[in-house]
């Protein structure tokens, strides 16, 4: 017994010793417009700075936005075939990280090459469970693991390890027909990557190894951490922001009310566009009919509309919300700051992705914000995008714009995790409590007036109370 223990530590000892950067991949998941592509440069530097003083070597790192610029590169699968073609046979990991995710290299080639010699750990990260199906991912729950502790998938934000075997292992059941990529919809690239990866129940991959060394805060242990999301200056004036709110006149009591009572008090450019006028609010009847689900040509007409009001005014952006957004103005004021606005042509908030996971819409794919959590749009946008076609009253207005802006317009679609398109129930706990949030959606349980006291009254105390017109 003692001698099996002992060769087991001395190949551990080994591994160590041998496993270098020359083993490891780092992959920066980026965006290209200015801001985000200075902060992924900026860790790109870091990592090849640490790397060069621990090994006096220069490390494989890459950012997704230049070195593979392939439609829907942030959700991850369409990245597994160019890193496993260009590194299976000369790489042993690949190290996933967002640009705000920090990382300390020489605990990092230590974790890994701790991990390196076990065969039973194929992937390692901070492991996130969902308490409940949520809607955010697409209400899978997977029973059967519930005894083992649920289904666990990694904290984008802290980082995940992958060795290059599972990743090519991955691609040869994707491609010889034997799993399928079944989603429509890219929302969450970890949860679905672990759910890709685990498969069918009955013959499972395998789920996330759970590391201490990939940290949500950091520690004198940690490898990787999520940094917060820093300002870039004084936050802009809520006035340079023109504040258009869909609602309905069956609403009008009720989720306007909320806004009204919330963050409505804090803005001075506030207008609703519902079926109904309603100079309480005040709301303008759009002269669209009101439709359950879409809202494209609604959307389009209250572009149009706002757009004539800014004209010749000082408005940079336009911040286009359902009436149950749950909104922090400060925080959104306070990020703007990292932003020009005006006439740049950008749209922010958080992305989804249509049309990513099949083969059969490979290379058709296309990002959109989704417009729950709100819609940020700069005036040279909105201006794009107002011409934007609708397939109907009922086609939906955010994968409209988004698919518009792909196609027919020079927009940039700009993610930012700070914005939520579920309630604060819908997220672990520890994927939102790191940063300051921006917004949240839908009016259920907890209560709307409690969210935003919670998360947002505070900051937007110190909001000079806007006027009471426009």
């Amino acid at each position: 017994m003692i001698a099996k223990v002992a060769i087991i530590f001395f190949t551990i000892l080994q591994s160590v010793i041998s496993f270098d950067s020359r083993d490891l991949v780092f992959v920066i998941v980026s965006q290209g417009d200015p801001y985000h592509a200075s902060v992924a440069a900026r860790l790109e530097q870091d990592i090849i700075r640490q790397v060069q003083n621990i090994e006096k070597r220069d490390p494989r790192v890459h950012l997704t936005h230049v070195d593979f610029p392939v439609p829907g590169a942030w959700s991850i699968i369409p990245l597994l075939r160019p890193l496993v073609s260009r590194y299976n046979g000369s790489a042993r990991w690949v190290l996933f990280v967002e640009p705000h995710t920090a990382v300390r290299c020489d605990r990092l080639l230590h974790a890994l090459a701790a991990a390196d010699p076990r065969q039973d750990i194929h992937w390692i990260g901070y492991p996130l469970r969902d308490v409940e199906p949520t809607i955010i991912h697409h209400f899978a729950f997977y029973d059967e693991l519930e005894e083992d502790g649920g289904f666990v998938y990694p904290h984008f934000a802290s980082g995940f390890a992958m060795r290059i075997q599972l990743m090519a292992s991955l691609m040869d059941l994707i491609e010889s027909g034997a799993r399928r990529l079944e989603a429509d919809f890219s929302i969450d690239p970890a949860f679905e990557l672990a759910q890709l990866v685990y498969g069918d129940p009955k013959q499972p991959g395998p789920l996330l190894t759970p590391d201490h060394s990939f940290c949500v805060v950091s520690g004198d242990t940690c490898a990787t951490y999520p940094r917060q999301f820093d300002t870039c200056g004084s936050p802009i004036p809520e006035e340079w922001i023109f504040f258009a709110v869909k609602t309905w006149s069956g609403f009008h009591d009720t989720r306007a009310k909320v806004v009204k009572k919330t963050w409505g008090k804090h803005v001075t450019n506030l207008q609703f566009y519902s079926d109904k006028d309603d100079p309480t609010l005040p709301a303008i009847d759009i002269g669209v009919p009101n439709s359950k689900t879409g809202h494209c040509v609604k959307t389009v007409a209250i572009l149009e509309d706002v757009l004539r009001r800014i004209d010749r005014r000082p408005i940079r952006w336009i911040f286009l919300a359902d009436d149950d957004t749950i909104l922090g103005v400060r925080r959104l004021c306070e990020m703007l700051s990292c932003y020009r606005g005006g006439a740049d042509n950008m749209m922010l908030g958080e992305r989804y992705g249509y049309g990513y996971g099949k083969k059969e819409t490979a290379g058709k794919g296309y990002d959109y914000i989704t417009g729950g959590g709100g819609t940020v749009l700069s005036v040279g946008a909105a201006r794009a995008l107002a011409a934007c076609a609708c397939a109907g009253i009922s086609a939906p207005d955010d994968m409209t714009l988004g698919a518009c802006a792909r196609a027919h317009t020079k927009t940039t679609i700009v993610h930012s995790p700070l914005f939520h398109q579920a309630r604060p129930s819908d997220y672990p706990r520890e994927a939102i409590a790191r940063d300051r949030p921006v917004s949240f959606h839908r009016h259920s349980a907890p209560d709307p007036l409690l969210v935003y006291a919670t998360w947002f009254r505070h900051d937007d105390m110190a909001v000079p109370r806007a006027r009471d017109e426009l």
